[in-house]
């Protein structure tokens, strides 16, 4: 939700997980390991999944693809001025679990050579049966980041600036997700955001579709080199996950 730039490095997978990933695209994922394997920053060419048709989707297989996206697609979350220009950006299609239980399908936008990063993250958590309630792209709330929110919208690329400041969001560079607002909410003072967020303050109180410290929402984003926001000193911001840590 929040974030300034900074000059980011792609993160790459290891080349056995990688192998693993382009031969799996469609395919049902039946190891679940405890942790995601660490990432490597040895390597210097990005991983991007090659751009292709949307699969289907069978009950309770995870099941990924990645495309190209166009100005008209992003709609109100693109615009001229913007930090990434729309060719740098890439839409994924990812299977998750509902909080009733049940396979969805959802879509985030995010820099292109984070989607390798982004598809293991969402391998991961499908694995472990962690919810997400609503992964759909921000242009369907006008870009406005409080609706989204509200909504419980789990996204990602949103050309926006930061909560309550005036530069550019990590959001409007590709590299930073917001997961379950609602439970997850960002906390500043007395100020929360979403509004719902408050019932969820108490983060001892677990409840479904949380982020805590160290469970497998947290340890997925560390493997690909992501930071999470309920790290912040000044503020919280437990939705919050960016390649920057900001």
């Amino acid at each position: 939700m929040t974030g300034m730039r900074r000059t980011s490095t792609a993160v790459v997978l290891p080349a056995v997980l990688l192998a693993g990933l382009l031969a799996g695209c469609g395919s049902t994922d039946r190891r679940a390991p405890e942790r995601p394997a660490a990432a490597t920053l040895e390597q210097t060419s990005p991983v991007v999944p090659p751009p292709g048709p949307f699969p289907s989707t069978g009950r309770g297989q995870f099941r990924w693809s990645v495309a190209p996206v166009t100005a008209e697609r992003l709609g109100a979350s693109h615009r001229a001025g913007c930090p990434v220009s729309v060719t740098d950006l890439r839409l994924v299609r990812l299977s998750h679990w509902g909080f009733d239980g049940r396979p969805r399908t959802g879509e985030v936008v995010v820099r292109a050579a984070q989607t390798g990063a982004v598809v293991e993250v969402f391998r991961q958590l499908h694995a472990a049966r962690f919810p997400v309630e609503r992964m759909v792209t921000v242009e369907q709330y006008d870009a406005d980041d409080d609706a989204s929110m509200a909504a419980n919208n789990t996204s990602a690329y949103n050309c926006r600036t930061t909560t309550g400041g005036t530069g550019f969001s990590e959001h409007a560079y590709g590299t930073a997700l917001d997961v379950n607002p609602v439970q997850n909410p960002y906390l500043r003072g007395t100020t929360v955001l979403p509004e719902a967020g408050r019932a969820y303050l108490d983060r001892a109180d677990v409840r479904t579709g949380m982020v805590l410290r160290d469970d497998v929402v947290v340890r997925a984003f560390r493997a690909a080199g992501w930071g999470w926001g309920g790290d912040f000193s000044s503020i919280k911001d437990y939705q919050h996950f960016s390649l920057s840590g900001r």
